[in-house]
């Protein structure tokens, strides 16, 4: 009988530490993500529950860019489909303004990404914050 509680303890210690150690992997889907680039520049992502993604920038206070920050637009926004595997997303975006290709891990409610632009194959790396709207 004790060997079977010490098991069913260590079991649930086991679950208990995992479960800290993967912190949260979803994103958030009632705000935005957003990086300030400069004084005048933000770089913002939006995540629906479909698995659609969307990418851009903006010049707006992040509480302006929801109104034209959607599916709809499809001259400023590039849109694409992410996939989480754990902690780890990825994604490509693509739109009139060019295509970019997303991949990091997800953090304590942030998002570590690497971009790369795929026409000049430039790479960046950001840390983008959700800001719920």
């Amino acid at each position: 009988m004790k060997k079977a509680v010490y098991s069913l303890f260590l079991l649930l210690l086991t679950s208990l530490f995992s479960s800290f150690s993967t912190g949260n992997c979803a994103v958030n889907y009632k705000g935005i993500y957003a990086i300030k680039l400069d004084d005048e520049h933000s770089a913002v992502l939006r995540f629906y529950e479909d698995g659609t993604v969307l990418a851009s920038t903006s010049i707006n206070d992040y509480m302006d860019v929801m109104t034209w920050f959607n599916k709809d637009n499809k001259d400023m926004v590039l849109k694409g489909k992410y996939k989480i595997k754990k902690c780890t997303i990825s994604f490509d975006v693509s739109g009139m303004t060019g295509e970019q290709s997303y991949t990091g891990t997800i953090e304590d409610g942030k998002l570590n990404i690497t971009l790369t632009d795929k026409e000049s194959k430039k790479h960046a790396t950001r840390t983008y914050t959700y800001y719920a709207l």
